[in-house]
């Protein structure tokens, strides 16, 4: 199978046994342990953390534009966004996620979910969206289909639009602290065919292959940011951090502006 379909894969694999936890994965949420409101109500806190950065930057939200959950598993995110812009759409690879966000999502007339398989943006215009978002996705993503998901979103963006998205650079400690935190991030569910178990892969990018690749593509970084995104326990209650956390992965965060 080429790499899209194995991470189509495993992500219908945690859609149809844990969800909830499989986006946010605090320890303390597995076994389907997340309630339903507290797991939105993380959405709401995590975008409004990120939209209020964005405004003490000075930057500019087209709230009358389209906005663009990346990633959106359940709509967790896509929630948070219909309440601030007139129109939001969520993708996801997981057909299974794109149901379950339907239905968790139904009262929301302006939440629209659509499933995307292949490594072009296929069903997404360009130039429509004034906002995306994308927290917690690319880091699952292969590099090689992460840098062209990344051109395409900046494709699809009105000029002066905003994308704001996150990704590791490197993992910061030794091979045993390393080993530790793939085990604890790459958490595996056996499926209920008793098949292979489902993968969470962890990918990172250097800052400067994200600022070359956002600048080839017509885009500049206006801002970076580190965060707590990478702590296996992350459940929402986003960071930004003063300084690298020792020994884990090192997550920053992106705000780019197309020109």
């Amino acid at each position: 199978m080429s790499s899209l379909q194995e991470l189509q894969r495993n992500w219908e694999g945690f859609a149809r046994t844990d969800p909830l936890w499989s986006i946010c994965a605090d320890p303390a949420k597995r076994n389907q342990l997340w309630n339903r409101e507290e797991f939105f109500a993380s959405g709401e806190k995590e975008l409004a953390t990120v939209l209020n950065h964005a405004t003490k930057l000075g930057l500019e939200i087209q709230q009358n534009a389209p906005a663009l959950d990346f990633g959106c598993g359940v709509g967790r995110l896509t929630r948070a966004l219909a309440g601030r812009f007139s129109e939001c759409w969520g993708l996801d690879i997981s057909s299974t996620m794109i149901r379950l966000a339907q239905e968790f999502n139904h009262d929301i007339p302006n939440c629209h979910f659509v499933v995307n398989e292949s490594e072009r943006l296929e069903k997404l215009e360009s130039y429509y969206f004034g906002f995306i978002y994308s927290s917690i996705v690319l880091q699952h993503i292969a590099n090689e289909y992460a840098h062209k998901y990344i051109a395409e979103l900046i494709r699809t963006l009105r000029p002066q639009g905003i994308f704001i998205f996150q990704v590791p650079e490197k993992f910061q400690g030794g091979w045993v602290k390393q080993l530790r935190a793939k085990l604890a991030l790459r958490s595996r569910i056996g499926s209920l065919l008793g098949n292979k178990p489902f993968l969470m892969e962890m990918h990172c990018i250097k800052e400067q292959k994200i600022l070359d690749l956002v600048q080839q593509h017509g885009a500049k970084v206006v801002d970076v940011q580190l965060t707590n995104s990478c702590d296996p326990a992350f459940s929402g209650n986003l960071q930004y951090l003063e300084q690298a956390p020792a020994g884990d992965y090192v997550s920053k965060q992106y705000c780019v502006i197309k020109k």
